[in-house]
Protein backbone atom coordinates (compact mmCIF):
# COMPACT_ATOMS: atom_id res chain seq x y z
CA UNK A 1 0.00 0.00 0.00
CA UNK A 2 1.66 2.86 -1.42
CA UNK A 3 0.96 6.96 -1.33
CA UNK A 4 0.75 9.04 -3.97
CA UNK A 5 4.15 9.49 -3.59
CA UNK A 6 4.82 5.82 -4.63
CA UNK A 7 6.24 5.36 -1.14
CA UNK A 8 4.75 2.99 1.20
CA UNK A 9 2.43 4.57 3.85
CA UNK A 10 3.83 6.55 6.71
CA UNK A 11 6.96 6.22 5.14
CA UNK A 12 8.78 9.66 3.28
CA UNK A 13 12.66 9.02 3.79
CA UNK A 14 13.98 6.27 4.69
CA UNK A 15 17.43 6.03 5.48
CA UNK A 16 18.95 2.62 5.67
CA UNK A 17 20.39 2.07 9.05
CA UNK A 18 23.89 1.89 8.72
CA UNK A 19 27.02 1.54 12.06
CA UNK A 20 29.33 4.39 10.35
CA UNK A 21 26.45 6.83 9.80
CA UNK A 22 24.42 5.91 12.88
CA UNK A 23 26.33 4.94 15.49
CA UNK A 24 25.99 7.75 17.27
CA UNK A 25 22.05 7.62 17.58
CA UNK A 26 19.55 5.96 19.29
CA UNK A 27 15.66 5.30 19.20
CA UNK A 28 13.45 6.79 21.20
CA UNK A 29 10.56 4.34 22.87
CA UNK A 30 7.11 5.64 22.15
CA UNK A 31 3.37 4.95 22.45
CA UNK A 32 2.30 7.89 20.16
CA UNK A 33 0.52 6.54 17.04
CA UNK A 34 -0.02 9.92 16.22
CA UNK A 35 1.58 9.13 12.59
CA UNK A 36 -1.44 7.16 12.05
CA UNK A 37 -4.09 9.56 12.93
CA UNK A 38 -5.21 9.93 9.46
CA UNK A 39 -5.10 6.47 7.79
CA UNK A 40 -8.10 5.15 7.52
CA UNK A 41 -7.06 1.55 6.21
CA UNK A 42 -3.82 -0.24 7.46
CA UNK A 43 -2.21 -3.04 5.58
CA UNK A 44 -1.93 -6.43 6.72
CA UNK A 45 -0.45 -9.83 6.11
CA UNK A 46 -2.79 -12.82 6.60
CA UNK A 47 -2.00 -14.25 9.60
CA UNK A 48 -3.05 -10.99 11.68
CA UNK A 49 -6.79 -12.12 9.73
CA UNK A 50 -7.11 -13.97 13.35
CA UNK A 51 -6.63 -11.02 16.24
CA UNK A 52 -8.03 -8.70 14.03
CA UNK A 53 -11.13 -9.70 13.33
CA UNK A 54 -12.35 -8.75 17.23
CA UNK A 55 -12.27 -5.04 16.23
CA UNK A 56 -11.88 -4.66 12.80
CA UNK A 57 -13.63 -5.46 9.14
CA UNK A 58 -10.91 -6.61 6.69
CA UNK A 59 -11.43 -5.77 3.32
CA UNK A 60 -9.07 -5.48 -0.30
CA UNK A 61 -7.83 -2.70 -1.95
CA UNK A 62 -6.62 -3.36 -5.72
CA UNK A 63 -2.85 -1.66 -5.68
CA UNK A 64 -1.15 -3.76 -8.02
CA UNK A 65 -3.06 -6.84 -6.71
CA UNK A 66 -4.94 -7.70 -3.98
CA UNK A 67 -4.04 -6.00 -0.68
CA UNK A 68 -5.62 -7.26 2.50
CA UNK A 69 -6.22 -3.93 5.02
CA UNK A 70 -8.00 -3.40 8.25
CA UNK A 71 -10.63 -0.49 7.96
CA UNK A 72 -9.89 1.90 10.93
CA UNK A 73 -11.72 4.53 10.66
CA UNK A 74 -15.42 6.31 8.71
CA UNK A 75 -14.46 9.10 7.30
CA UNK A 76 -11.44 9.73 5.22
CA UNK A 77 -8.48 10.67 6.97
CA UNK A 78 -9.76 9.64 10.32
CA UNK A 79 -8.44 6.90 11.93
CA UNK A 80 -10.91 6.37 15.03
CA UNK A 81 -8.17 3.77 16.89
CA UNK A 82 -5.67 7.00 17.49
CA UNK A 83 -6.51 9.69 20.63
CA UNK A 84 -5.93 13.04 20.69
CA UNK A 85 -3.25 12.16 22.72
CA UNK A 86 -1.56 9.63 20.10
CA UNK A 87 -2.68 6.98 21.96
CA UNK A 88 -4.06 3.70 20.32
CA UNK A 89 -7.28 2.44 21.59
CA UNK A 90 -6.72 0.41 24.80
CA UNK A 91 -7.81 -3.72 24.36
CA UNK A 92 -7.62 -3.02 20.47
CA UNK A 93 -4.92 -4.95 18.23
CA UNK A 94 -2.55 -3.03 16.77
CA UNK A 95 -1.00 -4.23 13.35
CA UNK A 96 2.03 -5.07 12.79
CA UNK A 97 2.32 -2.52 9.61
CA UNK A 98 2.29 0.10 12.41
CA UNK A 99 3.67 -1.80 15.39
CA UNK A 100 7.54 -1.84 13.41
CA UNK A 101 7.33 2.14 12.55
CA UNK A 102 9.66 4.21 12.13
CA UNK A 103 11.26 0.97 10.72
CA UNK A 104 10.96 -0.86 7.61
CA UNK A 105 12.97 -3.50 4.97
CA UNK A 106 14.32 -2.26 1.97
CA UNK A 107 15.58 -3.45 -1.38
CA UNK A 108 19.42 -3.70 -0.87
CA UNK A 109 21.00 -1.55 -3.30
CA UNK A 110 23.18 -4.03 -4.56
CA UNK A 111 21.32 -7.08 -4.51
CA UNK A 112 17.19 -6.76 -6.08
CA UNK A 113 16.55 -10.07 -3.69
CA UNK A 114 17.89 -8.76 -0.19
CA UNK A 115 16.36 -6.59 2.35
CA UNK A 116 17.93 -4.44 4.64
CA UNK A 117 16.35 -2.31 7.59
CA UNK A 118 15.74 0.98 7.08
CA UNK A 119 14.04 4.01 9.28
CA UNK A 120 11.87 6.60 8.73
CA UNK A 121 13.96 9.86 8.76
CA UNK A 122 10.85 12.15 9.58
CA UNK A 123 9.66 9.80 12.47
CA UNK A 124 11.40 12.18 15.55
CA UNK A 125 11.99 8.42 16.96
CA UNK A 126 15.47 8.06 15.69
CA UNK A 127 17.72 10.94 17.25
CA UNK A 128 21.46 11.56 17.96
CA UNK A 129 22.08 9.92 21.31
CA UNK A 130 23.69 13.65 22.23
CA UNK A 131 20.47 15.07 21.97
CA UNK A 132 18.22 12.17 23.37
CA UNK A 133 19.67 11.19 26.40
CA UNK A 134 16.98 8.67 26.88
CA UNK A 135 17.21 7.23 23.25
CA UNK A 136 18.37 3.47 23.15
CA UNK A 137 21.43 2.64 21.32
CA UNK A 138 21.42 1.58 17.76
CA UNK A 139 24.38 0.01 17.49
CA UNK A 140 26.85 -1.59 20.10
CA UNK A 141 30.29 -0.90 20.67
CA UNK A 142 31.22 -3.75 18.46
CA UNK A 143 28.88 -2.40 15.60
CA UNK A 144 26.05 -5.36 16.15
CA UNK A 145 22.42 -4.05 16.68
CA UNK A 146 21.22 -3.58 19.97
CA UNK A 147 18.97 -5.26 21.99
CA UNK A 148 16.81 -2.47 20.97
CA UNK A 149 16.93 -2.64 16.90
CA UNK A 150 16.50 -6.92 17.45
CA UNK A 151 12.70 -7.15 18.02
CA UNK A 152 12.32 -4.53 15.18
CA UNK A 153 14.39 -6.38 12.69
CA UNK A 154 12.85 -9.51 13.62
CA UNK A 155 9.39 -7.84 13.56
CA UNK A 156 10.15 -6.17 10.20
CA UNK A 157 11.37 -9.39 8.60
CA UNK A 158 8.52 -11.38 9.96
CA UNK A 159 5.75 -8.87 8.58
CA UNK A 160 8.20 -9.33 5.11
CA UNK A 161 7.74 -13.08 4.78
CA UNK A 162 4.20 -13.27 5.55
CA UNK A 163 3.09 -10.79 3.00
CA UNK A 164 5.41 -12.71 0.94
CA UNK A 165 3.90 -16.55 1.79
CA UNK A 166 0.08 -14.61 1.35
CA UNK A 167 1.49 -13.85 -2.35
CA UNK A 168 -0.24 -17.16 -3.75
CA UNK A 169 -3.61 -16.99 -1.59
CA UNK A 170 -3.92 -13.05 -2.87
CA UNK A 171 -3.24 -14.39 -6.34
CA UNK A 172 -5.24 -17.48 -6.29
CA UNK A 173 -8.33 -14.85 -4.83
CA UNK A 174 -8.17 -12.51 -7.38
CA UNK A 175 -7.74 -15.65 -10.43
CA UNK A 176 -11.21 -16.88 -8.93
CA UNK A 177 -13.22 -13.36 -9.62
CA UNK A 178 -14.69 -13.85 -6.23
CA UNK A 179 -13.83 -10.11 -5.39
CA UNK A 180 -16.28 -7.33 -5.78
CA UNK A 181 -16.12 -3.85 -5.92
CA UNK A 182 -18.24 -2.83 -2.31
CA UNK A 183 -18.89 0.48 -0.26
CA UNK A 184 -20.40 0.99 3.28
CA UNK A 185 -23.03 3.39 3.83
CA UNK A 186 -23.24 5.04 7.17
CA UNK A 187 -25.71 7.63 9.03
CA UNK A 188 -25.11 10.03 11.70
CA UNK A 189 -26.92 10.64 14.77
CA UNK A 190 -27.97 14.22 12.67
CA UNK A 191 -29.22 12.17 9.89
CA UNK A 192 -26.07 13.03 7.83
CA UNK A 193 -24.51 10.35 5.70
CA UNK A 194 -21.22 8.86 4.78
CA UNK A 195 -20.40 6.77 1.89
CA UNK A 196 -17.01 5.05 2.42
CA UNK A 197 -15.89 2.77 -1.14
CA UNK A 198 -12.49 1.98 -2.97
CA UNK A 199 -12.17 -1.41 -1.51
CA UNK A 200 -13.37 -5.36 -2.32
CA UNK A 201 -14.38 -7.63 -0.58
CA UNK A 202 -15.14 -11.77 -1.28
CA UNK A 203 -18.52 -12.19 -2.96
CA UNK A 204 -20.18 -15.40 -0.80
CA UNK A 205 -22.26 -16.48 -3.78
CA UNK A 206 -19.22 -16.53 -5.73
CA UNK A 207 -16.94 -18.07 -3.15
CA UNK A 208 -19.93 -21.24 -2.78
CA UNK A 209 -19.75 -21.64 -6.35
CA UNK A 210 -16.48 -22.01 -6.16
CA UNK A 211 -15.24 -25.82 -7.86
CA UNK A 212 -15.09 -28.62 -5.42
CA UNK A 213 -11.45 -29.41 -5.81
CA UNK A 214 -10.77 -25.67 -6.11
CA UNK A 215 -12.28 -25.34 -2.28
CA UNK A 216 -10.38 -28.73 -1.63
CA UNK A 217 -7.03 -27.60 -2.10
CA UNK A 218 -7.81 -23.73 -0.47
CA UNK A 219 -9.14 -25.69 2.74
CA UNK A 220 -5.35 -27.90 2.43
CA UNK A 221 -3.48 -24.39 2.44
CA UNK A 222 -5.70 -22.50 4.94
CA UNK A 223 -7.13 -20.49 2.77
CA UNK A 224 -10.88 -21.06 3.42
CA UNK A 225 -10.21 -20.17 7.36
CA UNK A 226 -9.06 -16.84 5.99
CA UNK A 227 -12.28 -16.15 3.67
CA UNK A 228 -14.17 -17.41 6.99
CA UNK A 229 -12.30 -14.11 9.11
CA UNK A 230 -13.02 -11.82 6.25
CA UNK A 231 -16.33 -12.23 5.50
CA UNK A 232 -17.04 -12.49 9.65
CA UNK A 233 -15.38 -9.42 9.76
CA UNK A 234 -18.00 -7.56 8.02
CA UNK A 235 -19.79 -7.34 11.69
CA UNK A 236 -17.27 -4.62 12.92
CA UNK A 237 -18.45 -2.14 10.66
CA UNK A 238 -21.23 -1.40 13.19
CA UNK A 239 -18.21 -1.46 15.64
CA UNK A 240 -16.59 1.17 13.67
CA UNK A 241 -19.84 3.00 13.67
CA UNK A 242 -20.31 3.22 17.73
CA UNK A 243 -16.90 4.26 17.77
CA UNK A 244 -17.59 7.44 15.73
CA UNK A 245 -20.83 8.10 17.94
CA UNK A 246 -18.60 8.12 20.90
CA UNK A 247 -15.52 10.00 19.95
CA UNK A 248 -15.17 13.95 21.57
CA UNK A 249 -16.99 16.25 18.99
CA UNK A 250 -13.75 18.58 18.53
CA UNK A 251 -14.66 22.20 18.66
Amino acid sequence: MATSSGMPLFYQKPQVLHFDAHKDMGVVSSTDYSFAANATAIPLSVSEFMPVIRHYPIVFIDAEGAVPIAITGIKQGQNLMVGADGAWEKNTYIPAYIRRYPFILVQAPDDKDRRILAFETTSGRVKPLSEAPEATPLFKADGQPSEAIQPMMQLCELYHQHRAHDADFLQAVMAADILVSRHADFEFPDKSHYRLDGFQVVDPERYRALPVKTIREWNKNGWTDAIALHLASAQNWGLLLERNHQRPTVN
